[in-house]
């Protein structure tokens, strides 16, 4: 028996026979994977800069990188022409300081090489942020100083 079950008689008194309820059902949230994400982010900083690639009245350019493991025929190919594994899913210049956002799911954490790439750009002078939605991508970029349009508001 389970401690979420209520034990009754059945058959009478004397017959002593216990039967145990069902166990509840509980309703949990999915976890919304990376690729939403993104994208909630990257239509935020559209609102927030200008559109990637292109330089915001307040001096900020900004893309996206899309690194995922499309190793092909010839997996050597991507390290032989500087894509390494690791490299954060956002760039951000600003006043010439990079600023590199790392995306995760609610329930992600960063790889070995994550954290390899995150510590060389620390050490490099620039900056690293692991966001997990828009909310917290407006956090670090205002902690950081960058100047944005503020036609997002985060929830209260």
């Amino acid at each position: 028996m389970t401690p979420g079950d209520r034990p009754m008689r059945v058959g009478g008194a004397a017959s002593g026979v216990r039967v145990a309820t069902p166990a509840k059902f509980r309703l949990t949230a999915p976890v919304v994977r990376e690729h939403p994400i993104q994208k909630q982010i990257t239509d935020c900083l559209r609102l927030e800069f200008a559109p990637p690639g292109k330089v915001s009245n307040a001096g900020v350019v900004w893309w996206a990188i899309d690194h995922a493991n499309y190793a092909g025929e010839v997996p050597g190919i991507r390290v032989g022409r500087g894509i390494i594994a690791g490299i954060p899913d956002l760039f951000i210049l600003y006043r010439g300081r990079a600023h590199h956002p790392e995306i995760k799911a609610a329930d992600g954490a960063l790889s070995a090489s994550q954290q390899s790439v995150c510590a060389a750009v620390l050490a490099a002078g620039g900056r690293v942020a692991v966001v997990r939605d828009a909310e917290e991508l407006l956090a670090a970029i205002d902690e950081w100083g960058i100047p944005r349009a503020r036609r997002v508001r985060a929830a209260a």
